[in-house]
């Protein structure tokens, strides 16, 4: 598999997402997140969703992970740190 996503669409709220998107590394700058990311947004849209919005590997050590998004128009608004929580056995 050269590229892939998944788009949900939140038909309530009128948006849809992207999570996961992914380019294989042999596949890369080829066009195809962007080609991805273009349609997916034209068929959110006529699904009727007024946004989109994308979870990008925001690691300051990957930013060529979030360069697709910026070129189709996608801006950071947020940069969540994730949450966890061990278990204790005893």
């Amino acid at each position: 598999m050269a590229s892939s996503t998944i788009t949900w669409l939140d038909d309530v709220n009128g948006t849809a997402e992207f999570e996961p998107a992914g380019t294989h590394p042999d596949y890369r700058r080829l066009g195809l997140a962007r080609a991805m990311l273009l349609h997916g947004m034209h068929l959110a849209r006529a699904a009727g969703a007024g946004h989109v919005t994308v979870a990008s590997l925001g690691a300051p050590g990957h930013p060529q992970a979030r360069g697709p998004h910026y070129g189709v128009g996608f801006w950071e608004l947020t940069r969540d740190a994730p949450l966890i929580k061990t278990t204790n056995s005893g």
